[in-house]
């Protein structure tokens, strides 16, 4: 049950909660569509990226959502080992670069040292980079505003 008083109606927590400001939840939701629609990002990097941060925030929202639109995505097994992403066999090097940066962006973002820089310019452009920044700024701040008000939708998200 959300921490704050939510309009009538039988949609998801979420999206009531969202429409407490109408500009302000249009605008989340704007950034969550850039994120999902916009980004030159493959789906196993975001998705990586994605999930670690949803580790991170204990969001269950996060952790619940799977992306089943593309093929070539994450499998249930890779979602489920993401915290011991440094030996899932199965990762790329940018994967795991991906979920390193979202590991360190919500843990020790200011421990990204000249090493670990070398390492993300080695796999990814600078324009990678920054939409991976903005990816994990969306999800590690929305996925913890969906924590401190406890809301929640009522079934598995599939993007």
């Amino acid at each position: 049950m959300a921490r704050v008083e939510l309009p009538d109606g039988d949609g998801d927590e979420l999206l009531r909660l969202y429409s407490l400001s109408p500009a302000m939840g249009a605008a989340a939701g704007n950034f969550t569509g850039a994120v999902y629609g916009d980004s030159v990002l493959p789906t196993r990097v975001r998705e990586a990226a994605r999930i670690r941060i949803a580790e991170v925030n204990q969001c269950p929202v996060c952790l619940d959502t799977r992306t089943t639109s593309d093929p070539d995505g994450l499998t249930e097994e890779e979602y489920l080992a993401i915290a011991d992403w440094r030996s899932v066999g199965t990762f790329s090097s940018r994967e795991r670069i991906a979920v390193e940066f979202a590991e360190r962006f919500a843990t020790d973002h200011l421990g990204m040292d000249d090493d670990f820089w070398q390492r993300a310019r080695g796999e990814f452009s600078d324009a990678e980079l920054f939409e991976l920044g903005v990816c994990c700024a969306s999800w590690l701040g929305l996925g913890r505003m969906t924590q401190i008000f406890d809301a929640g939708v009522s079934c598995r998200i599939e993007l």
